[in-house]
């Protein structure tokens, strides 16, 4: 089947894309499983152009398009935010949803039984930059949703709706330090205090910004909510005092059933998994670049990094390649290419802005609740 050209901006159906079917669309290498992975569904075949995802294409066309940046797992979003973070995941997220994870942690009378708690356990060695940027004296936050005050991990495992600690989009969840440490508890926020921190000049050295469900571009989620996100948060750095010194990674965190013809790299035991092209925005970003350099999630780790000479996390941070081919910090800062939204557009995205963490998603495709995604906003200082 040839590739189709679509202009809904709703799929559909949410594609599978867990451990199982992108295993099977990547069948060996060949490529050639994504059809039947899904079941047959034809929208796996299907793309967008400049007519539905304008904002999008426009920010490609005046900054740098990377267009062989591959997610880091082949699996759906929990894993591959963990390797956004840390350049690793623990292996049970590989393969298991948050309610097989849960399972593991709680008995039928809702006790706690934590020497099974596969996944919990295994989070918890992991370091993430959040751990590196703190032990260096550097800032972070994660704007997504606080945590709840007064509330443990243990309440988290139980099942405390407003601190979910299997959430797919928020790995740090998952360990104990972020809640009892202060630095890392203050440093889980809302989403929408990314704008007020530009503004007060309090924006942190390094920001998770993360999506809710209905502007992730998520399947049943409509994608040109998603453009107006997009546009209103990089609309934000332009006009803000940290555009001088400013690199924004706009990332999707998995491949989201989408079918490919491009093998992914072998980098260990896992490889790499599907594209997902990425978009790097800078004002010393090369201007209409296509840059064509392998990257990866551990990227923007490796070039937190070697900004501010910090150590490797992981095997795969040291190995992989830093985003430098796509900069030039010799040309002249270019000036801010706004994508300017309607008061009606921004009326419309702005409930979903202020909304908490998204629920789980089903990476079998079976549900059509809306997850995925996530854009990573690094801030550097190249100066």
């Amino acid at each position: 089947m040839k590739p189709q050209y679509t202009t809904n901006p709703v799929s559909a159906s949410d594609l599978p894309h867990d451990w199982i079917s992108s295993w099977k669309s990547y069948n060996n290498g060949s490529m050639n499983g994504f059809l039947s992975a899904a079941g047959d569904n034809p929208e796996v075949m299907s793309y967008y152009n400049a007519s539905t995802i304008g904002n999008i294409w426009s920010l490609a066309t005046h900054y740098v398009l990377s267009d062989q940046w591959f997610t880091s797992a082949k699996s759906y979003s929990q894993p591959n935010h963990w390797y956004m973070i840390s350049a690793q995941a623990p292996n049970v997220s590989l393969s298991e949803t948050a309610a097989q994870e849960k399972n593991q942690c709680v008995s039928s009378t809702n006790q706690l039984t934590l020497a099974t708690c596969a996944y919990i356990n295994e989070a918890q060695p992991i370091q993430t930059m959040a751990d590196e940027l703190t032990q260096y004296g550097l800032t972070w936050k994660y704007y997504d949703s606080p945590l709840p005050k007064g509330y443990t991990l243990t309440n988290g495992i139980l099942g405390c709706s407003s601190c979910n600690v299997y959430d797919y989009w928020n790995p740090l969840r998952a360990q104990n330090r972020t809640w009892t440490n202060p630095v890392h508890f203050d440093s889980m926020v809302a989403r929408n205090q990314f704008f007020s921190d530009l503004q007060n000049g309090t924006l942190p050295d390094v920001s998770w910004v993360i999506p809710s469900a209905p502007i992730s571009d998520h399947p049943p989620a409509n994608i040109t909510l998603g453009e107006w996100w997009i546009a209103d948060l990089v609309n934000a750095v332009m006009t803000s005092q940290y555009w001088k010194n400013t690199l924004v990674v706009v990332l999707w965190d998995d491949y989201g059933g989408y079918f490919d013809t491009i093998v992914p790299p072998t980098v260990d035991q896992n490889g790499l998994s599907f594209r997902c092209p990425a978009l790097i925005i800078s004002p010393y970003a090369m201007s209409g670049y296509l840059d064509n350099t392998v990257y990866s999630f551990e990227s923007t780790l490796k070039f937190i990094e070697w900004n501010w000479n910090l150590p490797a996390l992981a095997a795969r941070d040291a190995s992989a390649n830093n985003l430098l081919s796509a900069l030039n910090f010799n040309q002249a800062p270019s000036t801010p290419y706004l994508l300017p939204l309607t008061s009606a557009q921004l009326q419309t995205i702005t409930p979903y802005i202020l909304m908490g963490s998204s629920p789980n998603p089903n990476p079998n495709g079976a549900g059509t609740l809306p997850i995925t995604g996530g854009l990573n906003f690094i801030d550097n200082d190249p100066d």
